[in-house]
């Protein structure tokens, strides 16, 4: 795996690694030192378009939605990319299983009501998101799948920058809902990096098998 790049076999690993010791942790701890302060932060913004915005950002990419997300996108894609291209997303969408079984092994709660404004109600167990989760390994791998069919730097950029925003936005969204600790998103984000890199590495292994097919 990753035969190419030490650089990003040290990342991978360390990564892989502070998700395990995350992981562990959060199955001991509720919550950790500094999550409470941080969700009163964020929730000390006020503004009936603010709330709307979260809310709508986390409907959107959460349950059944987010099936349906990964199936429309995943068939534009195939449209405009290729096969391919639109079969990773659909199994970038299957990954999400991994999230769901670490939360079941982890066991974490969700935030009480009697310490933070909980707008929206949440079964299930808090760490690590899925939103957070989803949006690197769904929405992360839609963005990298963009970026390398464009030839312009600054189409690059763009989309990078605009699938950046939009990952913060929907992790940011969880804490402001009262649903989920800080620590849960940065976990979802940590644990959801080295999954995206997996699949990075199947599309690329894929990708050339087929190209060597065609040829």
């Amino acid at each position: 795996m990753f035969e190419k790049g030490r650089r990003t076999r040290i990342i991978f690993g360390t990564l892989a690694v502070l998700g395990l010791i995350l992981s562990v942790f959060a199955h001991f701890a509720s919550r950790f030192p500094g999550d409470l302060p941080a969700s009163l932060w964020f929730q000390s913004f006020h503004g009936q378009w603010l709330l709307d915005a979260m809310k709508g950002i986390s409907y959107v990419t959460g349950h059944w939605r987010a099936a349906v997300l990964v199936v429309l996108v995943a068939a534009i894609v195939w449209r405009y990319l290729g096969g391919l291209e639109g079969g990773m997303v659909i199994i970038s969408g299957l990954v999400m299983t991994a999230n769901e079984a670490l939360k079941i092994l982890i066991n974490r709660p969700r935030p009480a009501a009697d310490l933070v404004n909980v707008f929206v109600a949440e079964t299930g167990k808090s760490f690590p998101s899925g939103h957070a989760f989803f949006g690197v390994v769904v929405l992360g791998m839609m963005a990298y799948l963009i970026i390398i069919h464009q030839e312009k730097v600054y189409l690059k950029v763009l989309t990078a920058s605009v699938f950046t925003v939009f990952i913060l936005w929907v992790g940011a969204s969880r804490i402001y809902l009262g649903v989920h600790w800080t620590s849960d998103v940065i976990g979802g984000y940590v644990v959801g990096v080295p999954f995206l890199m997996l699949e990075i590495w199947l599309y690329k292994k894929l990708k050339v098998g087929l190209e060597n097919k065609m040829t």
